[in-house]
């Protein structure tokens, strides 16, 4: 347990099956650029249009599990910390495909629309349980208008009455704010568990569950 965990809250974390290990990945094969990276730390408040953050900036190559476990004991008690889509990259703006699931304690079900999803944008996804719910992290880059886009192309995976499979809300106030954001830590009650890496999703290829193949690659082009 690190000194400034009293709680113990980062033993309860996978690294090897957290976020920062795919989005490493993804950022890696743009090694030879200069990236810059956007995180928050935020306080939840339900059912509101506040966004309460405070948003900093880290270089691509202080990504590392050393720095997301400092971040995570540091964290106020309520707050939780988040990565953000939106990166710089030489000085322009990108975003990483992110996914927030409006399915509440069970696993997305809809794997043909989602392959749907993914043959339109020529892309693949990791899945992440994050106890409630489930997120996805592309594995290319987008630019803005692109990112607008394919954030509108969420919300058409929704039946028009019944199964919501994409949270709205949160399409709603990621629009609003500019970039998406997706929890990296559990540090308040409200939320059950680390997001962990549980199957992903491809044009060809759906699976969720304990023991999966081998998730697509990055892909280089946006």
């Amino acid at each position: 347990m690190l000194a400034n965990d009293p709680n113990g809250s980062t033993k309860r974390v996978k690294l090897s099956r957290h976020p920062i290990f795919w989005v490493r990945q993804v950022i890696e094969t743009y090694s030879n650029s200069l990236i810059t990276l956007n995180l928050s730390r935020y306080r939840y408040e339900p059912q509101s249009f506040k966004d309460d953050r405070q948003e900093f900036s880290i270089s691509a190559l202080d990504l590392n599990e050393t720095n997301l476990l400092t971040e995570l004991v540091n964290l106020d008690s309520d707050y939780e910390l988040a990565f953000h889509s939106k990166l710089y990259l030489n000085s322009e703006i990108l975003h990483l495909p992110m996914i927030d699931f409006g399915s509440k304690g069970a696993e997305p079900s809809a794997s043909g629309v989602l392959k749907e999803l993914c043959n339109y944008w020529e892309m693949g996804f990791n899945i992440f349980s994050s106890g409630r719910s489930y997120h996805a992290y592309g594995n290319r880059l987008l630019n803005h208008e692109q990112w607008l886009q394919f954030m509108g192309s969420l919300l058409l995976l929704n039946k028009p009455s019944g199964y919501k499979l994409i949270d709205e809300r949160w399409v709603g106030h990621r629009i609003m704010g500019g970039y998406s954001a997706l929890r990296w830590s559990k540090n308040t009650s409200h939320y059950k568990k680390f997001p962990t890496h549980c199957g992903f999703v491809s044009g060809t290829q759906f699976f969720v569950g304990d023991h999966f193949p081998s998730p697509p690659p990055p892909l280089i082009r946006f």
